[in-house]
């Protein structure tokens, strides 16, 4: 159970219900809750990851199980299983004052769970990506989406990172019209100490121009975009990878063969998050922000962890043009967003840019106050505005 000391009093308790303890996310929110002062039992899921690791379990970590990325099918009785398993732990969730879900497995797991515990808490539900189960038009996503809409009639609070999932998803398509609030992907305050020390925003501005696609790789047509630059600007640019493989979306035969045919991209492998982001961005002057994963759909809604990320470090933003990125990198000058056919505009941008005008974009990027790339208050408000 929940402990509280007179010398360690806490605002509240969460019971937060996560699909993966080890995802990087997830241990951003869990480590916000608790730097704004409430405690927290994490119900959690894991997922088989390479590259990242386990953080250390507690007496406040209830262990819900394995589930496997997309499979919704498999995942069923899995879910069913962890609802049992989160009863182990019934008396925090019936002392929970609020219980705090990620994605609408963990939504259903959480809400029959605390009911059955006796809970009373209003359900807070996260929402990073609009998954394209969610946009799917036939009897499967009709289904996935009534079920969603009843968690919504259920839910105390909608969070969202990026204001598009509302007025483009959830408002028109699920007619949505209850309270949200938005918690952008933001490099979390309470963990930049660890990286400030480190940054060093500045650019030398010239060629060889190096690109920085970093964090869950997934996205197959930016690795074809990002080779295709590579081969036609040789020398004059280089390609940096690092992160996780989504084997899902890339098969690591065809992007361990990719890398072997360009010796000006290479991959570093898995970073830690936010530990190293001073090394990986640091290196370079963009950062590759464009996602084709779901094309005119959440690819086109996001405001991802590296448009915050990029930015904090010093690295311009490149983006998709008529995409809520490429928007955003605009019109605060963080970047630059390219029409389509995208992998020509760019090798025509960078064929001609000259350091003038990048140290001119650069110096707009270094003039930001750090507000922009770090969250120094979100989940408190967000947690404030509940209780």
């Amino acid at each position: 159970m929940m402990q509280t000391h007179p010398e360690t009093a806490v605002l509240g308790r969460v019971a937060f219900f996560g699909h993966d303890r080890i995802e990087p996310t997830i241990r951003k929110r869990v480590g916000a809750i608790r730097e704004s002062g409430w405690s927290v039992v994490e119900y959690m899921f894991v997922r088989a990851r390479t590259g990242l690791a386990d953080p250390a379990r507690t007496s406040d970590t209830v262990s819900l199980g394995q589930t496997v990325d997309r499979h919704y099918g498999r995942r069923l009785p899995v879910l069913a299983l962890g609802i049992v398993r989160a009863l182990t732990r019934w008396r925090d969730l019936r002392a929970a004052d609020v219980v705090y879900v990620r994605n609408l497995d963990m939504a259903l797991v959480a809400w029959a769970s605390a009911r059955l515990a006796g809970s009373r808490a209003p359900l807070v539900y996260e929402v990073l990506d609009i998954q394209r189960l969610m946009v799917r038009r036939d009897r499967v996503g009709r289904i996935a989406r009534a079920v969603e809409r009843w968690i919504l009639r259920r839910s105390a609070l909608l969070v969202v990172s990026a204001p598009d999932f509302v007025t483009r998803y959830f408002e028109p398509v699920q007619g949505f019209s209850g309270p949200w609030h938005l918690l952008e992907n933001k490099v979390m305050a309470h963990r930049l100490a660890e990286v400030a020390h480190r940054l060093d925003r500045g650019r030398v501005a010239g060629p060889p121009w190096v690109i920085g696609w970093f964090g869950t790789l997934r996205c197959r047509r930016s690795l074809t975009m990002l080779a295709a630059i590579a081969r036609a600007l040789d020398n004059s640019v280089r390609i940096v990878i690092a992160g996780r493989l989504s084997e899902e979306d890339i098969d690591p035969e065809v992007f361990a063969a990719t890398l072997s045919r360009h010796p000006n991209m290479t991959f570093r492998g898995p970073y830690a998050n936010p530990g190293e982001l001073p090394d990986i961005y640091g290196g370079v002057h963009f950062s590759w922000a464009v996602d084709y994963l779901d094309d005119g759909l959440n690819s086109d809604w996001l405001l991802p962890n590296r448009l915050y990320e990029g930015g904090l470090c010093g690295a311009l933003t490149l983006a998709r043009a008529e995409t809520a990125t490429g928007r955003y990198a605009e019109a605060e000058g963080v970047g630059w967003a390219f029409p389509e056919p995208l992998e020509d505009s760019v090798i025509a941008f960078l064929r001609t840019l000259d350091g003038a005008t990048y140290a001119q974009r650069q110096n707009g990027l270094l003039a930001c106050e750090t507000s922009k790339f770090v969250d120094d208050h979100g989940m408190r408000d967000l947690l404030a505005r509940i209780a």
